[in-house]
């Protein structure tokens, strides 16, 4: 176990190194940088040179992107170029509510993929199961922003049951106003748990078709205790890994769910440091989705390496 650990640690440094060098190449290479969008057009060579030396733009980008690192190393994400505030207080409320609103949608797909997938695997083959895995594959096959957008022209044109964007009013918090997580969530919720559902339904009938599940159902014992107490625990490992999986889904996916209802997370922050050509604040959330992420897929493959072999 320490072994394994170890080997994921390993990983995990490995990949967070590499993929955070070839974002920070990445927005180096765009065009344009901090000092150009501070000056706007009243940019010249001599006022943009002054400031990229003054923004310490101006050095190479391996000693920029070491300089980074080290300082992230030590608990400093730097501070945003324009505003001078340290990066770690413009994102701290941006990622409470993009965690939020990812551990909501996990919630609902969790709903949304095990009883699908539970009815149409202990269904396997029939109308109930085809129509059911019908569903969820057009679903899954239909972009984040659409799904948001066909939601926005029900529940808020049509029916006017919701707000069509989730701007959050200064000086409160989406705990106080939790009609604007709903589209956002249900978004999210129902591509993630649409693939739950294709995934729980292959455990479930696997399993459901097993001897000793076979033999509990002759036995006459109810057809809920037999999911309950001998179709839960066989599943209950690879379930677990399934879940963890979904978890860098639900983080990349806010991205796009975010941008559509204006939800005030940490995608927008990300697309507006990406806009305004701020490498700390661009990197910062970065490296904090990576590392969700890295961790979630890391965690499903010591879940799926320790668990019960089927």
């Amino acid at each position: 176990m320490v072994l394994l650990l170890a080997r994921s640690i390993g990983r995990f440094t490995l990949l967070m190194v590499t993929i955070t060098f070839v974002v920070f190449i990445a927005v180096t290479l765009l065009p344009g940088d901090a000092a150009s969008q501070q000056l706007g057009l009243r940019q010249d060579e001599e006022r943009l040179a002054l400031l990229r030396m003054e923004l310490r733009l101006d050095r190479h980008p391996l000693t920029r992107y070491a300089d980074w690192a080290w300082g992230v190393l030590c608990g400093d994400f730097g501070n945003v170029l324009q505003t001078g505030l340290p990066v770690t207080q413009v994102m701290a409320g941006p990622l409470s509510r993009t965690l939020l609103l990812a551990a909501l949608a996990l919630i609902a797909a969790l709903l949304i993929g095990t009883t699908v997938g539970i009815a149409a695997g202990v269904n396997s083959g029939s109308r109930l199961d085809r129509g059911l895995m019908t569903g969820a594959m057009l679903t899954i096959s239909t972009p984040e922003f659409i799904i948001g957008t066909l939601l926005v022209l029900v529940f808020a044109g049509w029916l006017g049951w919701l707000p069509a964007v989730s701007v959050l009013p200064a000086g409160s918090s989406l705990l106080q106003q939790p009609q604007l997580l709903v589209l956002p969530v249900c978004a999210l919720a129902l591509v993630a748990g649409a693939v739950l559902a294709r995934q729980f339904r292959a455990l479930v009938a696997n399993e459901y078709a097993r001897p000793h599940i076979e033999a509990a159902r002759l036995a006459g014992i109810p057809e809920h205790r037999v999911i309950t107490r001998h179709l839960f625990p066989g599943i209950a490992a690879p379930a677990a890994q399934l879940i963890a999986g979904t978890t860098p889904y639900l983080l990349g996916g806010a991205v796009v769910v975010e941008r559509v209802f204006g939800f005030p997370g940490l995608g927008s922050l990300l697309v507006q440091a990406v806009n305004t050509r701020e490498p700390f604040l661009t990197m910062a959330a970065t490296t904090v989705i990576l590392a969700l992420s890295l961790i979630a897929f890391l965690s499903a493959d010591l879940l799926a390496k320790k668990g019960p072999k089927r």
